[in-house]
């Protein structure tokens, strides 16, 4: 679901709005519905998105330098 993609790593809320438009969050149930029907919905690269979300984990991952992250790319994408 893509509130909790958004609660876990709230930097890629950026990412979202750059693909999705600027009020997607105002978008009556966009934050519960997953990445990957979002982007059939709004006719998204769904690939290009991964992409950039996991562009943000690595620089995530190397500022907290060795951290274990959460499941970001689990079911629902």
């Amino acid at each position: 679901m893509i509130g909790d993609v958004i609660k876990e790593y709230p930097e890629m809320a950026q990412i979202i709005k750059r693909h999705f438009g600027e009020n997607c969050f105002c978008r009556v149930g966009f934050k519960i519905t997953t990445l990957e029907t979002a982007c059939i919905l709004y006719g998204v690269d769904q690939s290009r998105l991964v992409q950039e979300f996991e562009g943000v984990k690595i620089e995530r991952h190397e500022q907290k330098d060795g951290e274990e992250g959460g499941g970001l790319f689990g079911s629902g994408l």
